[in-house]
């Protein structure tokens, strides 16, 4: 660590120091809520309980000074059932996407969130957790997920699986999100997030105000493909999302 990173690193741990009492409060506040619905099991409660952590997601996102800027959402599709992609450069990923999408969505998680406070239980109970490097475990979250796409929700998911930590614009596509959207003939709309990785750095201690910008994209239908065509699915997805990081990553390279 040099110099600079030295300063910035003591500069910005009093905001770090605010956004994690911030966050701690939030999940306070939302970890009693979400065990009374869970407990009900009021299926009514469990549907409308998928709104709270956008709400929350979104008052948390104000409060640690990060704006987002949203770049042709007018083409969402709050009632349609929708398989959304993105790329993934910070744990900030997540929290944007819930405050972002408005669709009844579910996401997937990596299976560590478990062990988390509240983030744990709630993934538990409302989303759905994968441990990526063991085999079986992808295909039991794929079989969860097929379950719950039958429920009419949405699913986010990033195919490069683990942030992205590489000078590189994006990582190796893994399948799973591009054959639920063709196996259930559901649309999917990529998503660009820019800037996530400065304000929130995987491997850092420092989180930042900012400015997050979010590239929304016309839905790509897949009802009249198949599996066949599964990886042109991919680099297409990957061409997209590859046009919006180059125009803020002009060298194709994030450092």
């Amino acid at each position: 660590m040099n110099t600079k990173q030295i300063v910035e690193q003591i500069l910005w741990f009093p905001w770090t120091l605010w956004c994690v009492v911030v966050f701690g409060v939030a999940m306070a506040i939302a970890f009693p809520i979400m065990v009374l619905i869970v407990a009900s099991k009021n299926e009514k409660w469990l549907y409308h309980a998928h709104f709270l952590p956008p709400k929350f997601a979104r008052a948390v996102l104000l409060l640690w000074g990060v704006r987002m800027v949203q770049h042709n959402c007018e083409v969402s599709q709050p009632d349609t059932q929708t398989i959304f992609v993105s790329n993934h450069r910070s744990y900030l990923d997540g929290i944007v996407a819930s405050a972002i999408i408005p669709n009844f969505s579910k996401f997937l998680g990596k299976a560590e969130i478990l062990s988390w406070p509240v983030l744990g239980y709630i993934m538990k109970h409302l989303y759905v957790s994968v441990q990526r490097e063991d085999e079986q475990d992808r295909q039991r979250s794929m079989n969860e997920m097929r379950e719950k796409l039958k429920t009419g929700a949405s699913f986010f998911i990033c195919p490069e699986g683990t942030c992205n930590t590489t000078p590189a614009l994006l990582k190796y596509f893994h399948h799973g999100a591009f054959r639920l959207a063709i196996e259930n003939k559901l649309p999917l709309v990529p998503l660009t997030f820019v800037n996530t990785g400065n304000i929130f750095p995987r491997h850092g201690l420092m989180l930042k105000p900012g400015t997050v910008h979010v590239y929304w994209h016309e839905p790509i239908e897949t009802t009249a493909i198949d599996l066949t065509e599964l990886e042109q699915l991919e680099k297409t997805t990957k061409a997209t999302l590859m046009s919006d990081l180059l125009k803020h990553y002009p060298s194709g390279k994030y450092y």
